[in-house]
């Protein structure tokens, strides 16, 4: 008789991701994914308060938010960066080693909201990620991201497509990964949607994390989570201003390029801003590009997810 080894099983992953990244953390984070990174993230908190640098910003704006007062401060220490956000406070980000430090906050999920924003950025462009302002939503075994500036309608369009029983991959920020088929890599299991288009009960599948005078912030459920693997990109479809009717038209990469570029994050030099044309460059030419006209009422959503996944998973 000859014994023949079974097969070594091999468990699962089960690991907290986020944005391609294998998150540890000793405190308790409420958005992560489960399984499918890579590349270790340590967030830790920070041993003490933090003194603003005494040196110019980067970069100083106005962060979304209920109050003009909110700002965010991006400042160059080293090889690190610090970013200031006046509703969570110092971040300190090591892109190099893939540590953040958070602060000491009373609120957690805000704390956690702009951890998985700019800090997050940092870490993982240094990777060669290409960030954009955009939903991402998975339709059959691809990835359709719905790129627009603030207040355009990513997030209650991302939330029509949960209530289809599409899997959500990210409501406000797009880490895509260049290569021979592009992907998304998902990023935060939150849908932060406005008051307005809120009934105030949560939709299937999403539970109340808070509730602000701007937005009501609802992390998906662990079973519509999914992993953190990358998802190929079908297409990247660019939300247009209002029309009376939904109209996707296909559009140029030299086109396609300037509106990438407006909604991509990249630090303020000569370097960085060419490093990001060229892979920005690249994404357009690699993908099929649309954009879309459709009508902001609610009662066009399910038309307008029907349109999108007519033409990009046909």
């Amino acid at each position: 008789m000859v014994n023949i080894p079974l097969p070594l099983s091999t468990a699962p992953d089960v690991a907290p991701s986020e944005f391609g990244f294998r998150v540890r953390c000793a405190e308790s984070l409420r958005f992560l994914r489960c399984g499918g990174g890579t590349d270790t993230l340590e967030v830790v908190v920070a041993p003490q308060v933090r003194r603003r640098p005494q040196t110019a910003p980067l970069a100083d704006w106005r962060l979304a938010g209920p109050d003009d007062a909110l700002r965010g401060t991006l400042y160059g220490v080293g090889t690190a960066f610090e970013f200031w956000a006046t509703d969570a406070g110092a971040y300190r980000i090591e892109p190099e080693t893939g540590r953040i430090e958070i602060p000491k906050s009373p609120d957690d999920i805000a704390r956690e909201q702009r951890l998985w924003g700019i800090p997050a950025t940092l870490c993982f462009m240094h990777r060669g990620d290409v960030p954009l302002h955009a939903a991402a939503v998975e339709i059959g075994a691809g990835a359709v991201v719905l790129a627009a500036p603030r207040q355009h309608g990513k997030t209650t369009l991302a939330l029509a497509f949960h209530r289809h029983g599409y899997r959500v991959l990210s409501e406000d920020l797009a880490c895509c990964r260049l290569g021979p088929v592009p992907t998304v890599l998902p990023g935060p299991a939150l849908l932060r949607v406005r008051p307005d288009v809120y009934d105030g009960h949560p939709p299937a599948g999403t539970h109340l994390v808070a509730a602000r005078p701007d937005r009501i912030c609802l992390a998906i459920d662990h079973a519509r989570r999914g992993s953190g693997a990358p998802v190929p990109i079908l297409a990247v479809v660019f939300l247009r201003e209002r029309s009376n009717r939904i109209v996707m038209a296909p559009t140029l990469p030299s086109v396609a390029i300037r509106d990438l570029w407006a909604l991509s994050f990249r630090l303020p030099t000569h370097a960085a801003r060419a490093h990001t044309f060229s892979r920005l460059a690249r994404l357009a030419g690699a993908l099929p590009m649309w954009n879309l006209y459709r009508p902001t009422r609610l009662g066009s959503l399910d038309a307008t997810v029907e349109r999108i996944v007519e033409v990009c998973h046909p």
